[in-house]
């Protein structure tokens, strides 16, 4: 009983800290594909349509760690596949592949997060349909000896796609006084 409440006193004071600088915005994500209902279903995916040049002014950010995946200490991914229309919103967001609900849920909600509305006008004559790959990886430690190597994490083999966002979670433990 007493471990057991040791452990209960030690979850609770653990935290995480993500490298994220985005403010919280309520998602949509998970009822933007309902909605939508794969209007553009038999437009072909071009995996690497983010990669393009005339996609570098496209504001993206780290996706937050799940918390329910930094507590019990698990890396993972997810891809998503959607579409872009010509005046940029996101249609028929939807998850490929992940292994874990939460780390599907974070993912889908990170790109509704990027800054569509922000880009010029005229980059897209057409909707285009692609799709980003999410690599999560948590860790105990920071600086060099982070487990967490970004390019290491690119070349997992759990998802696919070559539109590759890292994040990093970090564990942090507040000692018992």
């Amino acid at each position: 009983m007493q471990a057991a409440l040791r452990f209960y006193s030690l979850l609770c004071v653990a935290g995480l800290s993500a490298c994220s600088s985005t403010t919280s915005t309520p998602s949509t994500a998970s009822a933007a594909t309902t909605a939508d209902s794969y209007q553009f279903a038999e437009l072909p995916v071009n995996d690497a349509e983010l990669l393009k040049p005339q996609w570098q002014l496209l504001k993206r950010f780290e996706p937050r760690y799940p918390v329910e995946e930094a507590i019990k200490g698990r890396n993972g991914c997810a891809t998503v596949e959607y579409v872009i229309t010509p005046d940029y919103q996101i249609k028929d967001l939807r998850v490929i592949t992940a292994t874990s609900q939460h780390f599907a849920k974070e993912s889908m909600a990170q790109v509704r997060r990027w800054r569509w509305q922000e880009l010029p006008a005229g980059i897209l004559q057409a909707p285009v349909k692609t799709s980003s790959r999410f690599e999560y990886c948590v860790s105990g430690k920071m600086g060099p000896e982070d487990e967490c190597n970004r390019a290491l994490m690119k070349q997992n083999a759990q998802c696919t796609g070559s539109d590759v966002q890292t994040t990093v979670g970090y564990r942090i433990r507040k000692k018992l006084l």
